[in-house]
Formats: structure tokens, sequence, C-alpha cells
């Protein structure tokens, strides 16, 4: 397979293991798409400073195949679920997450990696479709709440000798 340029790839799929993601790839060279894997890791950790690197392993397509690549991909997830290790936007489904949130085409680049690693930024999924941002922990649950918006504290249960 010829190398394509940047420019004309499309990220299909996700992941933060390279695993999951050679499956898409080699499904979708079996359905006659090119498709390349593309391991962004290491410039997560060095460009970003993001010790564990998330969302770096990305299935991509020529533009020109992105969009049977993608409805091929999404046939597959509601058949076998292929996107089962996927990181999928909560707010419009697509599996095109971006992390950190940054842009990957300025040299700022950088500089938000040294304000988020002292802190004074949060380190997000970023969805390129919806443009929706959300945290990679998830939420944490909501206490309950009384009439006066107080949280209830309930008893521990005690252990049973």
């Amino acid at each position: 397979m010829e190398l394509m340029k940047l420019e004309e790839l499309m990220t299909v799929a996700t992941f933060n293991e390279a695993t999951p993601a050679e499956a898409v790839r080699q499904r979708l060279e079996e359905a006659d798409i090119p498709a390349q894997l593309f391991d962004e890791g290491m410039t997560q950790r060095l460009w970003w400073m993001v010790p564990e690197p998330k969302a770096q392993m990305r299935v991509r397509v020529e533009k020109e195949n992105f969009a049977k690549a993608e409805a091929l991909v999404r046939r597959w997830d509601a058949q076998e679920g292929v996107l089962r290790e996927a990181i999928v936007c909560p707010e419009c489904g697509a599996s095109r997450a971006e992390y950190p949130q940054y842009s990957r085409r300025t040299l700022m680049t950088f500089f938000f990696g040294i304000a988020n690693l002292f802190g004074y930024l949060p380190r997000l999924y970023y969805c390129p479709a919806c443009q929706y941002t959300w945290s990679p922990e998830p939420p944490k649950p909501e206490p309950e709440r009384d009439i006066l918006n107080w949280a209830i504290k309930r008893p521990k249960e005690t252990a049973k000798k």
C-alpha cells in the first residue's frame, strides 16, 4: 500500500490499544478500503506531556473512502461490536476522539501541554465531529439530596460477623 498524505486521511475509529484498532484496519482492508493504523502515543507523551496516552491508536482512511468506511464500521459494530473498545463520543456517537483536546496543527500546542502539566488546564477528550469535550474519568455519582439540597448521609452498613 502506498503511503497516504496526512491531509488526505480521516480517522474512522479511535482506540486506546493497538489490537482492536488493528482488527478494524484489517477488516477495512479486506473490504477493499485502504486503511492505516496511526499511533499518536509518542506525540502525546512529548508534545502534550501526557504520561499515559489515551485515544492514541487511530484507524485512518483516505477522504474519498471515509463515508463508506464509517458506514461499514458502524454496521460491523451493530452486528459484532467492533467498537466495543473504541473511544466513542457520548454526544454524537462518533469514534474520532482526540486526546488531549488541543489542536494538532499549531506549535502553540506545546505551551498548552506545559500549562496542562502544571494543572492549569484539564486534559479532556475532544470530538471533531460535534466539538464536544468530555472527561476521560467516569463521572462521580451525585449524592442523594434532601429538600434543602443537602447531601443525605446514610449510615454505613455494619459488617456481619
